[in-house]
């Protein structure tokens, strides 16, 4: 997994790209939290280029989730693939995260 952390018209996106899995999850998490510590809001993360994500994955985000809420702040996903939209929309986590079909959508809603 790579991760790139770039400003899209003062709003803070974290592309990311490759598996989100147990072996990775720890640097997203050192990553995420690092961005929920100084309150990034919102915090819009880029899935287009990621191939797979486990539960280690999803837990990191539930985590990065929880943090933003503490603080009045919003985490916004956009560009998931169809693979992965399943498992967000099979665990219902759909109904939990905020999820946009595009960049553009994600900053403007």
């Amino acid at each position: 997994m790579e991760i790139e952390i770039v400003d899209y018209k003062g709003t803070k996106v974290m592309e990311l790209s490759g598996d989100i899995d147990m072996f990775t999850s720890p640097e997203l998490r050192r990553e995420l939290i690092g961005l929920v510590h100084r309150k990034v809001s919102p915090l819009l993360i880029d899935f287009k280029k990621v191939s797979y994500i486990d539960s280690s994955g999803i837990a990191t985000f539930v985590e990065g989730l929880k943090g933003v809420k503490t603080y009045g702040g919003r985490l916004k996903f956009f560009s998931i693939p169809d693979r992965i939209i399943e498992i967000f929309n099979f665990s219902k986590l759909d109904r939990v995260f905020e999820i946009y079909r595009t960049l553009d959508d994600a900053v403007n809603n």
